[in-house]
Formats: C-alpha cells, structure tokens, sequence
C-alpha cells in the first residue's frame, strides 16, 4: 500500500472513529448487541456493571498493544497510531454519548445498521493504516502473514465467539441472533470498502517500443513482468509487459504508454485479487 499524506491518514481515522462510536452507542448498546471484540466485551461489562466502555475499551487494547510492541509484531509508528487511535475512539465513546441519538426502535434495523456504522468505520481506520485495537489486532497479525486472508472475515470469525457470550449476560437467545447479524454486516461493510479502496488493475501492452514502455512503468514505480509472446498471425517473436497498479493509476500509466506510442494496444482488466510484493498487506 502507497504510503499517504498525514492530513489523510488523520481525516480516516477521525471519521472512521466517529461513525464507529455511532454504531456502538446509537445502535449496537441501546439494542443489548454486543458486536464482538473489546467494544462488544465493554458493552456487555457495561450492562452488568455501569463501567464506561471507552474506558475498558483502552484498558483491554493497550495491553495488546504492549505486546505488539515488545515483539516487534509492528512498526512503531502503526502502534505509536493504534495507540492515539484507541485513545480517541475512548474520548468519543464515553464523551458523546449523551449527544448521540439512541435508537429505540426495530432491533434488526438496530443491528444492520450498527454492522454498517462498525464495518465502515472499522474499515476507514485501517485504511488509515491504523487500528481500533482490542480482537481487530489477531486479524491484521493474520492478514500481514497471509495477505490473501480478509481482516474482516477472521475478525468476524473470532467475534463470534464472544458474540455467543452475550446471550448469557442478557438472557435472551435474540440478542445472539441480533449480534451474529452485526458482525457479518460489519464483515461485510469492511471488506468492500477496503476492497474498493486497494483495487488493482492488471496491465497487458504489446508495443514495439518495449525498453520506452518499460521507462513510463519504472518511473511510476510500479513492478512490471516482460513476457515472450508470438504474434497469432505473424508467428513473430514480441515482448509483451505484464504490470499491476492502483486502479487510479492505471488511467494515467495508459496515458502515457499512448502518447509514447500510439500504436500501442493496451489491456487494462480489473484484478480481483493481488498479494505478494507491496500488494495486500494494509501496514
């Protein structure tokens, strides 16, 4: 991942954090759903014990966060930014939440919509190459080992187990069901938006200016693969470039492949899936 500007990494984190403390306190809390990882664990000693959840949400993570450190899991500036990241989800959970509007209403709705609130904003935070702490942490160790692996997905996985926990604590099997719902949608929402945001596009060009063609990818530091191919018609022997870039990249390294040589055929497909290298590893 491309390393971005600090006024960017700061605005993902902040509205990630805030539409993250809308899920859990304006429809995940008020609905008894706990949504797994160390905010649904904090809702849950919440509800039995009135302990504020921003609270235990930093006494859970930094911990983790400890052990991260020691072990060199991560760069210390990913952890110097979970840690200020944690902090602030802390703030705003236990300071607005006599602002934030509390819906009463259909617990479903209650739930889908505290699964979007936590996926996006869960998903903004990691995108600003930071973390919420608390479960979330198992799935990016997982997911810098296994780039193929989904945060979303593991972290789902896990969560489940403390979902089954709150039927317990509430007595009540629907808040199971609800919870379960929470976290898939949470799953869900993530996983889109931090698919949609490291989408790739795959290169193909046949040029007969391959060395200049090969310049316009070097410069734009994107790794290429020069492929021998033979002409369908021709049988002639032909260079052909492989190369996979940001998707809003591609637009501009087509650009000037065309203006290089305009007689260039240019492929440019969408890659569902790239891992290896600089790809698929969100920190």
């Amino acid at each position: 991942m491309k390393e971005q500007k600090t006024g960017m990494v700061i605005l993902l984190n902040v509205i990630g954090i805030f539409l993250y403390t809308v899920g859990m306190r304006s429809f995940a809390a008020p609905a008894k759903i706990a949504p797994g990882g160390a905010s649904g664990i904090a809702i849950l000693v919440n509800y039995v014990t009135g302990f504020p959840i921003g609270v235990f949400c930093t006494l859970f993570s930094l911990p983790l966060l400890a052990i991260v450190w020691k072990k060199k899991i991560f760069k210390p500036v990913f952890v110097w930014k979970a840690v200020c990241s944690i902090l602030l989800l802390s703030l705003m959970t236990d300071l607005l939440e006599p602002i934030l509007p509390h819906y009463q209403g259909n617990p479903l709705l209650a739930a889908l919509f505290a699964g979007a609130f936590l996926g996006v904003g869960q998903g903004m935070v990691y995108l600003g190459t930071s973390d919420t702490g608390g479960i979330t942490l198992i799935g990016l160790i997982l997911q810098r080992k296994f780039p193929q692996l989904h945060v979303g997905t593991v972290s789902s996985g896990i969560n489940c187990i403390i979902v089954l926990a709150s039927g317990i604590v509430y007595r009540n099997i629907e808040s199971i069901l609800y919870a379960i719902v929470t976290v898939y949608v949470a799953g869900l929402f993530m996983n889109k938006l931090i698919s949609s945001a490291n989408a790739k596009g795959l290169i193909i060009v046949m040029s007969e200016c391959t060395d200049r063609i090969r310049c316009i990818f070097l410069e734009e530091k994107e790794g290429i693969t020069i492929l021998k191919g033979e002409g369908g018609y021709t049988s002639e022997t032909q260079r052909v470039i492989m190369g996979a870039a940001d998707k809003a990249d591609c637009a501009r390294i087509q650009r000037r492949i065309q203006r290089e040589d305009p007689k260039a055929l240019i492929i440019v497909s969408e890659a569902s899936n790239v891992s290896g290298k600089r790809f698929g590893q969100m920190i």
